[in-house]
């Protein structure tokens, strides 16, 4: 029976790289390091770290000491790929170090060829990866995390692209309009017409820019009912 396989927990692909990247930097002259002398090269929580350690281990990316159990290590491959990643993550000498990798896993190879033939939507692998790997546990950031790394090792961007975030649009406040000024304020019969502005703008924006629209629109809205009233006075004369 073929050793359990576990998905990352609550970390993404970046984070778990900077995992590898901190027990590499953790071990130096040791042979084996522990959780917190790995956390301490990261920003990541021990917790963190050591929660993500059975997904590490069970994909080949760590060894455990037998004799002190708790301590790690980097497996060679997964040392090459740390060493790669601190150095240049965009290189494809990096991609193709963790490829070599995770080509040792039946598993990792027959879903990429199944993705590369199929072309299948992001969200149906997402929704197969628990079963396919037999964590039926893995959390949805995890999930994520682990097809981004086979996108990143495979280079399956243009079949498995990331949807770009959305930003919420920026809706300006805009204070209520007040009547007009001067003798249009006191003009009986004023025309009154309800309207509503909508400003687009961008978040490169100043507020000085936006003030200045937003008065010259008032301003022009002055002016417009002000025809409006000497149009409807000329007409009832």
């Amino acid at each position: 029976m073929s050793e359990m396989k576990y998905l990352p927990k609550r970390l993404s692909f970046d984070k778990l790289c900077g995992i590898l990247v901190a027990y590499l930097n953790a071990v130096h002259d040791k042979e084996y390091v522990g959780v917190k002398e790995a956390s301490s090269k990261v920003d990541i929580e021990p917790k963190s770290l050591s929660r993500n350690n059975g997904f590490l281990k069970s994909w080949g990316f760590l060894e455990e000491s037998r004799e002190a159990p708790g301590r790690y290590k980097l497996s060679p491959d997964a040392a090459e790929f740390a060493s790669a990643y601190r150095i240049d993550p965009k290189s494809e000498v990096t991609k193709r170090s963790l490829e070599r990798l995770l080509s040792k896993e039946e598993i990792i190879k027959g879903l990429v060829e199944r993705i590369r033939r199929e072309a299948p939507d992001r969200s149906e692998i997402l929704v197969e990866l628990p079963r396919i790997t037999g964590d039926l546990k893995a959390d949805k950031v995890g999930l994520n995390a682990f097809l981004d790394m086979l996108i990143y090792a495979f280079r399956l961007e243009d079949i498995l692209q990331v949807p770009a975030e959305k930003k919420p649009p920026i809706v300006p406040k805009v204070k209520a309009i007040k009547p007009p000024r001067g003798k249009l304020a006191k003009e009986p019969g004023a025309l009154r017409i309800p309207f509503t502005i909508n400003i687009s703008i961008s978040p490169e924006t100043s507020v000085e820019k936006l003030k200045e629209s937003i008065k010259a629109i008032l301003e022009a809205y002055d002016e417009y009912l002000g025809e409006k009233i000497s149009k409807e006075g000329d007409s009832n004369s």
